[in-house]
């Protein structure tokens, strides 16, 4: 019996087979792929209401620390934070408000969608997404 350069019988794997067994491979990840972008809810924005809320907290003199909530009839809110410090009290009587209003959203009927945070070293910028069905 002939065998290739790895040992195995020739007539085993011949490129006829080996071109039939990748174009099934191929077919199914194409179709893994697709499947992976097909929704498996209600497509977003059926239905729901969006609240978003926006916390800015700063230790800069020149900048407000603030909760900003809009609604999903465009209605704001703004809620005023103590200003960072190094301190413990402003961190939690913030962390305090913040809790709170976070809870007050969810036990309005809102689920936390997204959550994004970002700053620098003297403002901290987070961003929560609520959705409400």
């Amino acid at each position: 019996m002939k065998t290739n350069i790895f040992g195995a019988p020739k007539n085993l794997l011949n490129m006829t087979n080996f071109t039939k067994i990748m174009a099934i491979v191929g077919v199914l990840a194409i179709a893994s792929l697709l499947l992976a972008f097909v929704p498996t809810s209600p497509a977003s924005g059926e239905n729901e209401k969006i609240l978003t809320v926006r916390i800015v907290e700063s230790q800069n003199g020149n900048i407000s620390s603030f909760i900003t909530i809009i609604d999903e009839n465009g209605k704001q809110e703004v809620i005023d934070l103590d200003r960072l410090a190094l301190k413990k009290a402003p961190f939690a009587n913030n962390l305090v408000k913040i809790n709170n209003t976070l809870n007050g959203i969810i036990d309005k009927g809102y689920k936390l969608s997204y959550t994004a945070c970002g700053g620098d070293q003297f403002v901290i910028y987070t961003t929560y997404t609520f959705v409400k069905k």
